[in-house]
């Protein structure tokens, strides 16, 4: 159970993480719609490889254990079956936590957040995004992988 809830909210928090094509804001612009809409695929899209590899990290955790994962994620409201879990991925399992009311009520709220300035370091490797939820900044890191920003870090 101790490791079913790390994993979980692990997962919460390092999939405030997104990237893709443009500039950075409109990187976080994207992540934002993809998780207010339940698109775990879209949220995905916006990550870093190393953020990727840190969620897959935690779905094997969940894999590990098929028939307690089923148990634990059905006190959420989330209903998979032993074979699914054994086929779970970072973007499956994020549409399912982000589509169910219930599990969504556990998760940050991002639908009010508002996109401030975004910096870009003089190399042109890393920039910084202001966002602001209730009133509170916080800045996320985003990196310049393949010709695409990806959000690096969480705050």
């Amino acid at each position: 159970m101790k490791k079913f809830a790390l994993a979980l909210a692990a997962i919460f928090v390092l999939a405030i993480a997104c990237g893709g094509g443009g500039t950075p804001d409109q990187v976080v612009q994207k992540f934002l719609d993809a998780w207010n809409s339940g698109d775990g695929d879209g949220v995905v899209s916006c990550m870093s490889s190393d953020g990727i590899a840190q969620l897959d990290g935690y779905i094997e955790i969940l894999k590990a254990d098929p028939e307690t994962s089923v148990t634990q994620l059905a006190t959420l409201g989330i209903e998979f079956t032993p074979e699914e879990v054994e086929n779970l991925t970072v973007a499956q399992f994020l549409t399912a936590m982000l589509s169910n009311e219930e599990a969504a009520s556990s998760m940050p709220d991002l639908s009010n957040v508002e996109i401030g300035e975004a910096t870009i370091s003089e190399d042109g490797q890393n920039a910084t995004v202001v966002v602001i939820a209730d009133g509170d900044e916080e800045e996320l890191e985003l990196i310049l992988e393949d010709g695409n920003w990806k959000i690096s870090e969480t705050p």
